[in-house]
């Protein structure tokens, strides 16, 4: 982070309107510093299928020049009854806009994902299952295709109805027909005015199956064009196998790392060696048995991959385990194993979860359950509404993970043991220095055994000890809000 002391060191940043050459808006921001929001009005930019090129021009100290381009889109409103999907590219959080009300009007609400891949076969010719389905908590439907088409279109069309009336979205998977135009362009104009659509998947592991590098791409465009008012995800199985192709053609990327039960050295499938350049495993590149971190590891590598890449950041989804005894993985996760994969991915930056598989056991049927409901309820405006903390000192557990979310005069602490062992003796998470007046408001998940203690020059969240697989969802209260431009700096220097 930039010494935010020095006064010399503010860009001049100018943000201009390419096709007329008009300045928009314009502002001097700190070097090294993220997410600096700039308002301007919409009110010149007519509602278009086509984007506006916006080009933005800075100049820093010694005179030195910079200048990058982006799109801005500005869609006309739907008049087919259709739902409409957006990404909040600040937080990577999904907003879906409500049907317009008789005034005409709408509203954008916060969602965050949290359901299941969900076996077609299980759902049956009738609407009970999905009753018992939604009853659950979770809030996307996400059935898994057969073969070819996959679908029983009539009886989706009955599955789908339901799903509306219980509150369920639409994840419309095409992954055994996402390469063909024709199929792609009927299953789009069928569902695209759906009140209850969300998105559209793609591609489902097209790195492990070698599809061709265009092959998301194409679709992409092919879907954007059909329909512009949704988003398009896909989930990658490697590490980096064409990372930056087969990634160009999505706006959420999924992660589905599967460590439990697996041998990460040697392929029990194969009867070969697994490391970096050979071998499948079932848990592309990962390290050590059981290991829980490999979750958080790979979110945190994709977000490293993007910045390299120079790219702005897409928003990152995970797919838990919820599966075992099959093929690679010898073990089911434990109901403590898959809260704890749950949390690393959102400590990590996720912001949807969508499990692999439903039906699950019944251990973890209740435990998502449970958890589901506290990530959707009071967890979500944190979540999807601020600026994720990273990198908060613990000390007596150098394993803990440990991430932050503020809003208002609230913060939300997530703090995770991912190791199959108790830590023992005193931990404390040092907060930020800004903090003052903090005390422990609301225990969400957990044991309620921690506590703030110190001075408001320097406090500490307290407590004695670790079970293993632990996680607590902590509501801290503080004295004064803080702004926007503080939230940025404080998670700059985490």
């Amino acid at each position: 982070m930039a010494n935010r002391n020095l006064t010399n060191d503010g860009l001049s940043i100018i943000i201009i309107r390419a096709d007329t050459g008009a300045q928009i808006a314009k502002t001097i921001a700190p070097v090294n510093i993220h997410d600096w929001l700039v308002s301007f009005s919409l009110a010149g930019f007519l509602p278009s299928f086509k984007p506006y090129q916006i080009s933005l021009e800075a100049i820093g100290v010694g005179g030195l020049k910079y200048a990058t381009q982006t799109q801005l889109y500005h869609l006309p409103s739907r008049t087919d009854g259709g739902s409409v999907t957006k990404i909040d590219n600040l937080y990577g959080a999904l907003l879906v806009q409500s049907p317009v009300e008789p005034d005409g009007s709408s509203s954008w609400i916060p969602l965050l994902p949290y359901s299941f891949y969900l076996d077609g076969s299980w759902l049956g010719a009738g609407p009970s299952r999905l009753v018992e389905f939604a009853s659950y908590g979770y809030n996307v439907l996400h059935i898994i295709p057969g073969g070819g088409i996959g679908y029983d279109f009539e009886l989706l069309d009955g599955w789908l109805d339901e799903a509306e009336k219980l509150g369920l979205w639409i994840m419309f998977d095409m992954r055994h027909t996402y390469q063909v135009a024709s199929d792609v362009t009927m299953q789009v104009n069928r569902l695209k005015a759906r009140k209850n659509m969300l998105l559209w998947y793609t591609g489902d592991e097209p790195d492990g199956h070698g599809d061709p590098l265009t092959s998301t791409r194409d679709s992409y465009n092919l879907i954007k064009s059909l329909d512009p008012y949704h988003p398009v995800s896909l989930c990658l199985n490697c590490e980096n196998y064409h990372f930056q192709e087969y990634s160009a053609g999505t706006d959420i990327i999924l992660s589905d790392v599967y460590p439990v039960g697996t041998n990460t050295s040697w392929s029990s499938q194969y009867d070969t060696v697994c490391n970096s350049t050979y071998g499948c495993c079932g848990c592309d590149n990962c390290r050590g048995f059981n290991n829980l971190t490999n979750v958080a590891a790979r979110l945190d590598t994709w977000q490293t991959f993007q910045t390299q890449l120079g790219i702005p950041l897409k928003a990152l989804w995970a797919t838990p385990q919820a599966f075992g005894a099959s093929e690679f993985w010898k073990q089911t996760p434990t109901a403590e194993e898959e809260a704890v994969m749950t949390m690393l991915s959102i400590n990590h930056g996720a912001k949807g979860i969508v499990m692999w598989t439903f039906p699950t056991t019944d251990e973890l049927t209740d435990l998502t359950s449970r958890l589901g409901k506290v990530l959707r309820g009071e967890c979500a405006r944190f979540i999807l509404g601020a600026k994720i903390m990273r990198g908060l000192l613990v000390s007596g557990g150098k394993d803990v993970d440990v991430s932050a979310w503020r809003t208002g005069n609230t913060m939300l602490l997530s703090v995770v043991n991912p190791m199959h062992q108790a830590v023992a003796g005193p931990i404390s998470v040092s907060l930020p220095s800004s903090v003052q007046g903090t005390e422990v408001v609301s225990t969400l998940w957990g044991d309620g055994m921690w506590k703030v203690e110190g001075s408001d020059t320097g406090r500490q969240l307290v407590r004695n000890g670790m079970e293993a697989l632990e996680v607590d969802l902590l509501i801290l209260k503080y004295q004064r809000a803080i702004l926007h431009e503080e939230a940025c700096a404080l998670a700059e220097a985490s």
